[in-house]
């Protein structure tokens, strides 16, 4: 692993953003973490090594038993395949669809619990601890999801500045849970924004390290563990393997596909470097260009009138909601609000996918 001072200042290579990608998608979707087990599976029918792109990651503090750490993942090293792994809040950096989902909210938890820290008066002969509970934290909060509100221990946990430890851990009972604040949030009353939030947690664990172990060392690689080999190139949105087999029914059809390889092309390029306005927008291109090739006016033709199997037809109806985000991009116009379009609104490959497998079909088929 390679030993930095500050996370917010680094930038990670594309398949080190695509192994995050893929450990918040379970997050994303579900609202849970995977386990070990999951990534490598996932990495494996890849022909990427988890193991070794874990292992590539950056972290700060020490590296060891007893050593304190802050890295994009909760765990570093060697897991088991049953354990659980997940992300920091510092992941927001690189993948920008935990910006709502995950640090938005967690920095306004944060200055909650500052806020209320403040407000307790210190007694000569108590705990000077603030407690926060579930409920009231939902009161303060309205905004906050309430998956997010549940969860929310466990992410406090994860982050070195709010870890429960003693009295502040939390307790859950029929009503919520409730756990203590400490001190130690006071730290972050300057860090605003998620930049300022990870330079301030990873001076915290450097300071933390230093005063518990002895000055950092960087990460001396273990010769069991492997090298992290060359990058591989990137697995595309759409295979290869279709956009040929489209190119040669193409060749056999009246029906011109230079512009839909195009689109294709372009979607490909704009996922791979993480695009989401650009892929929403593609995607709704695809689907205005394809119904004539199907004998239909709309895509909503394709999905009500064309012969398909129960399951394509799924998929098909399941990538038209997906015209609503695409709407968005294309035609929302400026405003004082933040936009929310990030890479979880853009559909699965799979969708897309069973649309080219029937355009495919009928480039085979119709004269």
């Amino acid at each position: 692993m390679k030993y930095v001072h500050d996370l917010a200042s680094i930038t990670l290579d594309r398949m080190q953003q695509q192994f995050l990608f893929e450990i918040a998608q379970p997050y994303i979707t579900k609202g849970t973490w995977p386990t070990w087990d999951f990534v490598q599976e996932v990495h494996v029918r890849r022909d990427q090594d988890a193991e070794a792109i874990l292992a590539s990651l950056p972290y700060t503090g020490g590296y060891g038993v007893g050593s304190a750490f802050y890295a994009f993942t909760t765990r570093i090293g060697r897991l088991q395949p049953d354990e659980t792994i997940g992300l920091t809040v510092a992941a927001a950096l690189p993948l920008s669809e935990l910006l709502s989902l995950l640090a938005e909210p967690f920095l306004r938890v944060l200055h909650h619990m500052i806020d209320i820290q403040s407000s307790v008066v210190p007694q000569p002969g108590a705990l000077t601890q603030a407690v926060l509970t579930s409920q009231e934290l939902a009161a303060a909060l309205p905004g906050l999801s309430p998956s997010f509100v549940d969860q929310l221990p466990g992410l406090l946990d994860q982050e070195p500045g709010t870890r429960g430890v003693g009295n502040a851990g939390a307790v859950r009972g029929p009503d919520g849970w409730r756990r203590g604040v400490t001190s130690t949030v006071y730290k972050f009353k300057k860090a605003t924004d998620l930049g300022e939030y990870v330079t301030t947690t990873c001076a915290l664990v450097r300071k933390w390290h230093s005063e518990q172990i002895g000055p950092t060392e960087p990460f001396r690689e273990n010769p069991t563990t492997p090298a992290l080999a060359e990058e591989p190139a990137p697995m595309p949105y759409i295979g290869q393997g279709i956009l040929e087999e489209l190119q040669s029914a193409g060749a056999d059809s009246p029906w011109k596909v230079d512009r839909l390889l195009g689109l294709l092309g372009e979607l490909n390029s704009n996922h791979a470097d993480r695009h989401p306005h650009a892929c929403l927008a593609l995607i709704r291109a695809v689907m205005d260009h394809v119904p004539s090739i199907f004998g239909q006016k709309s895509y909503a033709g394709i999905t009500s009138s064309v012969r398909m199997g129960e399951t394509d037809k799924k998929y098909l109806i399941a990538l038209a909601n997906y015209r609503f985000p695409g709407d968005d991009v294309m035609h929302r116009q400026a405003s004082k609000a933040a936009s929310r379009i990030d890479m979880s609104d853009v559909p699965p490959p799979s969708h897309v996918k069973a649309l080219l497998d029937q355009v495919l079909a009928a480039l085979k088929t119709r004269p």
